[in-house]
């Protein structure tokens, strides 16, 4: 199977080539389809399973196929990620992503451990998807500088570590600022209860669940891992 195959625009299939991918992973390959029609996924997915393409790429095409925001965009894609780091290389992959294309979408990124006010001020003009840990998020929407009622997607990127480090309440807050038609993609590295209860709450009764990777299908490449 080819990432051609799976219905993604000749800007992103150029986007990927340049950046070493050849050949969709099988998270990567069972993801994607199902995300580009709308659908919501549940996936079991450890680091170097390819899951941040997974999403990203989906994510992307559906802001290319609507028209360009003017000035102040509004947020229609929002990944929620337990740590700086994994929101530093999320963001860098979609915005990797965005440059190959003439009217990029604008990618935000969010989290703690910095000032808050470079990203409000990063936030002037709006952001078409937003990238963040749960806690600098509900900082920002308390600053007035970001809305969520027009989200189309979430993604929660490793759900469990969203729990396991405390964010359950958090998660909640966010969670009730979005609208109630919407798609969500989950990815975790595990399937532990918690994660199931949380996926039993958010995702349609016909969501794609993808178990794990069988160890034989060898490394995926995976840039934001």
């Amino acid at each position: 199977m080819s990432f051609t195959s799976l219905g993604l625009t000749p800007p992103l299939l150029r986007a990927i080539a340049e950046q070493g991918f050849e050949l969709p992973s099988p998270i990567q390959a069972q993801s994607i389809p199902a995300a580009l029609r709308g659908e919501d996924v549940l996936a079991c997915a450890q680091t170097g399973s390819g899951k941040t393409a997974a999403y990203a790429l989906p994510l992307m095409q559906a802001l290319l196929s609507q028209p360009a925001q003017k000035p102040p965009r509004r947020t229609q894609a929002l990944v929620l990620v337990p740590t700086r780091e994994l929101a530093i290389q999320v963001g860098e992959f979609l915005r990797t992503l965005a440059d190959c294309v003439a009217l990029p979408p604008r990618v935000a990124l969010l989290f703690g451990g910095v000032s808050i006010n470079p990203q409000l001020m990063g936030l002037r003009g709006g952001a078409d998807i937003v990238v963040a840990t749960p806690g600098r998020l509900l900082d920002v929407i308390e600053h007035n500088a970001l809305s969520l009622g027009q989200v189309q997607t979430l993604v929660l990127d490793e759900a469990d570590r969203l729990l396991d480090l405390g964010f359950a309440e958090e998660l909640a807050r966010v969670l009730a600022l979005l609208p109630a038609q919407r798609q969500q993609l989950l990815f975790s590295a595990t399937f532990a209860p918690a994660v199931q209860e949380l996926a039993q709450r958010l995702l349609k009764p016909d969501a794609l669940r993808i178990t794990p990777q069988n160890p034989a299908d060898g490394p995926a490449l995976d840039i934001a891992q």
